[in-house]
């Protein structure tokens, strides 16, 4: 007589599905964790970059770039008395370009006539280059569109803010926030190394954003902006949109902060080029101070 072949009964089918099943569970949360990592190690290396541009920057011109090149509306301090054809929002970002290895993107800027200046809308080169998104200023965790709509025309979003200091949506949209901040990045104003009398590495200057295609979190990388690209501390480290001390100038709540999708708080640069992982239950008092060039606060990051 041959040999019964004898297959899989349907119980030890069923047996094997469920262990396999156990495992993928098992397995799962420790794929999901390793390719975060790998995503916040990227966004880490984005910071990193920028800071050591900052830093190059400086060490060229003797200043760290403003904030926002020119101005918007307002008549305070550096702004008084400012022609139309100063008032530009052209980014600290942008213009440290030349040191972020995007020689070719920098040149092909009309820096003369300026990002978002009311001469915009007719220089096509400058629309052209404000669609561009390089790869240091999107990190791989943001979940936001490429690029969103800002007057007719398209604009790159991006993932990382300035710090623009301690005062925040609860001045409102006053010229006093806007050019009087305590960051190092404020509007056509600059300061350099010796400024800050707290020290380079108890200074953030570069925060996270995400969703900068949404109008409550807007965030264009080539333009400086308060609220959106200009960010402050006055609300802790992931306080969702809409949500905190908020301000609402045109009808949209701002909160200004700096958020991210890494589970438990944001990563910041500091102005000694380090990254550091700040967390969301922060001090709210040692993260505002973490935010001042002079204030002269001995503070550093948890």
């Amino acid at each position: 007589m041959g040999k019964i072949k004898r297959g899989f009964t349907l119980v030890e089918l069923l047996v094997v599905i469920a262990i396999i099943g156990i495992l993928v569970a098992l397995l799962l949360p420790a794929v999901q964790a390793a390719r975060e990592a790998a995503r916040r190690m990227q966004c880490s290396n984005n910071l990193k970059q920028i800071a050591l541009a900052n830093a190059n920057y400086e060490e060229t011109f003797k200043v760290y770039p403003p904030g926002r090149l020119g101005c918007d509306g307002i008549n305070t301090g550096p702004c008084n008395g400012n022609p139309n054809y100063q008032r530009v929002g052209t980014s600290a970002l942008t213009l440290m370009l030349q040191f972020l290895e995007n020689q070719p993107l920098y040149d092909s800027m009309d820096l003369n006539t300026g990002l978002y200046s009311l001469a915009f809308a007719m220089n096509a080169q400058n629309q052209a280059a404000v669609r561009s998104r390089p790869g240091f200023v999107a990190c791989p965790s943001d979940t936001a569109q490429a690029d969103r709509d800002i007057g007719g025309y398209r604009a790159a979003t991006g993932s990382y803010a300035m710090v623009h200091g301690r005062l925040g949506p609860d001045q409102g949209i006053s010229g006093n926030m806007k050019v009087f901040n305590t960051g190092i990045y404020v509007y056509k104003d600059t300061f350099n190394h010796a400024h800050l009398l707290d020290g380079t590495s108890n200074t953030v200057i570069y925060g996270e954003t995400f969703d900068g295609h949404l109008d409550e979190v807007y965030n264009i990388w080539t333009m400086g902006s308060r609220h959106h690209s200009l960010r402050s501390t006055v609300n802790p480290p992931n306080t969702p949109p809409g949500q905190g001390i908020t301000t609402a100038p045109y009808g949209t709540r701002l909160n200004g902060a700096f958020a991210s999708l890494h589970p438990g708080g944001v990563m910041f640069a500091f102005a000694d080029g380090h990254v550091q992982f700040i967390a969301e239950n922060i001090d709210l008092p040692t993260y505002r101070a973490l935010s001042t060039r002079n204030d002269g606060e001995s503070v550093s990051a948890p």
